[in-house]
Order: C-alpha cells, then sequence, then structure tokens
C-alpha cells in the first residue's frame, strides 16, 4: 500500500504565502488600471472595430470617437444654443469629450455584458436570470477608467478601460456568495513528495477552447477540482481565475505560479460552451495529492497556454 508524502506548511508559511498572494495581486491590479502595454505573447482580441479585451492582463478596452459641435458665436444667429453646436471652442471640446465618453461607455458595457462568464452563460445571460448580479452590474459604469483621450482636428476621441483585478475591478462585482464554498478535494494514499507552486495548461491542442471569466477544470471522472466554488473571493479579485498567454514561456514566468510551476497538457474539453477542460488522472492526483498543488489551485495559479492562431 503506498502512503501520501504530504509536508503540510506551517502557520508561518501560510501567512507568508498569503501576504505573497496579495501583495502580487496589488502589483497585477495597478499595472491593469494603468494600461499595461500587450506583447508578442498576450491574448489580445479585437471584439469589433470598438472593443477589444486584454485576456493576459485582464482589461477590456472601448473607444468612440466624436466630432466638435458647430461652433455658433453670434447670438443673433438663429442657431445659437440650438443643440449640436457650441458658443466657444472650450465648450465645444467638453460637449465632444463628454459625448465621447458616454458613446464610449455604451460600447464598454454592451462588450462586457457579450463576455462569456462560464461554461453555460454570457454576462448577459447570467444577469437575465439572476438579481443580484444585475443589481451589482448597475454599478459597473463607476469601475471604467479613462485609459486615454484625445483632441485632434474637429474631433475628441476618448478610450476607456474596465480592469478585471483590484478592489475596482471586475471581480470585485462577479464574485459573490458561490466563491470558496467548496474545498479543493483531496486525493490519495500517494506518492507524491514535490511541491508545486502554480499551474500552467497548456491548450494548444485544442484550438476551440475559448477564453472565459470563471474556468473550470475536472477529473477525467468528471469530478471538478478548479472553479469559482474553490477559490477565495480575495484571490478572484487579486490574481483573476482566466488568465491566458500565447506563449508557454510567458505563462512559466507569470508571477501567479511561482518558481515552480506544474505544466501540464489537457486532456479534453467540457462544457456547451467549450470554456471548461479535464485533466488525466495522473495529472489530477499530481495536483491533488499534495497540499501545495491543492493550495494553488485554492489561491488561483493556474494560466493556460493557447494557440497563438487564435491572438488578433
Amino acid at each position: 500500500m503506498r502512503t501520501c508524502i504530504s509536508r503540510h506548511p506551517g502557520p508561518v508559511v501560510l501567512v507568508g504565502l498569503i501576504m505573497l498572494v496579495l501583495l502580487a495581486g496589488r502589483l497585477l491590479a495597478r499595472d491593469a488600471i494603468q494600461g499595461v502595454h500587450a506583447n508578442a505573447g498576450s491574448l489580445v482580441r479585437n471584439i469589433d472595430e470598438f472593443t477589444r479585451i486584454d485576456w493576459t492582463n485582464g482589461v477590456l478596452y472601448a473607444r468612440a470617437e466624436v466630432r466638435l459641435p458647430r461652433i455658433v458665436f453670434d447670438s443673433s444667429n438663429p442657431e445659437f444654443g440650438q443643440p449640436g453646436t457650441a458658443t466657444s471652442i472650450t465648450g465645444a471640446r467638453s460637449q465632444a469629450r463628454f459625448e465621447a465618453r458616454e458613446l464610449a461607455a455604451l460600447r464598454l458595457m454592451n462588450a462586457l455584458t457579450g463576455l462569456q462568464l462560464d461554461s453555460r452563460f454570457t454576462v448577459r445571460e447570467k444577469m437575465n436570470q439572476d438579481r443580484v448580479l444585475r443589481e451589482q452590474m448597475g454599478y459597473v459604469s463607476d469601475h471604467f477608467v479613462v485609459r486615454s483621450r484625445h483632441t485632434g482636428e474637429g474631433y475628441v476621441s476618448v478610450e476607456l478601460a474596465l480592469p478585471f483585478l483590484g478592489d475596482n475591478g471586475l471581480y470585485a462585482l462577479l464574485s459573490r456568495s458561490y466563491y470558496n464554498t467548496r474545498p479543493v478535494p483531496e486525493v490519495g494514499p500517494v506518492d507524491v513528495v514535490d511541491e508545486v507552486t502554480g499551474i500552467v495548461i497548456d491548450m494548444r491542442e485544442f484550438p476551440d477552447f475559448q477564453p472565459s471569466l470563471e474556468p473550470r477544470i475536472f477529473s477525467d471522472q468528471g469530478r471538478m477540482i478548479y472553479g469559482p466554488e474553490m477559490v477565495t473571493r480575495t484571490c478572484a479579485m487579486r490574481r483573476g481565475m482566466g488568465i491566458y498567454y500565447t506563449s508557454d514561456e510567458m505563462a512559466r514566468r507569470d508571477r501567479r505560479v511561482g518558481l515552480r510551476p506544474y505544466y501540464v497538457y489537457a486532456a479534453g474539453l467540457v462544457g456547451p460552451d467549450r470554456t471548461d477542460l479535464y485533466l488525466d488522472a495522473h495529472d489530477v492526483e499530481r495536483l491533488l495529492g499534495h497540499a501545495s498543488g491543492r493550495q494553488a489551485l485554492h489561491y488561483c495559479a493556474v494560466v493556460f497556454v493557447m494557440p497563438a492562431a487564435r491572438n488578433r
């Protein structure tokens, strides 16, 4: 009979791990809000000509461009003070800037509600069924950040961003009562001695795999081993549940997965919208057979490697 060799970390180590999670989360959220520039290994997809999503840094962007209203200086002119006009250059720019921001906010909201939440719902579909989420999303515009503002010859352009991470990010609204309601399952007895600090999952053999805000991972027997039900709200807000790269080298270097990430290949896809996956029995045993693997799942130390061809 095999025995499970499990070096459970003491309270000092656990406190240190939690502090590192929080510190790394703050840095990730700060970078997202400041608008980190995507590089060749980031997964950035254009939703339409005005909106795009950066699945690596966790930011949704929308832009709008509005022409300046016609300026009518003369108060005797019948059009003076009429809608679509302004009485000064300053007023014209202010009016156009306001309209551009409103249009960008509308586009950002439309893009957000169309995002895949999990394997069953888009954000919009979930809002239609979930009154609490619908109420929460009523405050989402308070989380929009002006990333850039530009005034050109006869127009004003504005780009807004919605970061996913941090106290003012999207996960602060999404992570609710069903988060952290189930423990990460254990397996044993098995001979697992090596600790891991995170998990990198290679999805490149499955081009149909779709990124989502709340991905789930299962065993080949259908047992869930990772999902919102198993992660803390704080970690979801600080780290995000679904971080996606197109470069395995960059994924390995992501600060979420630490110095000893476990690199694994997905065995297949699960769910109608192809946002979930399952691992083979050996990899599940390897992750769940040691406290460090279970902690990595519990603390959202998970990143995905996507096919480069899907990056746009």
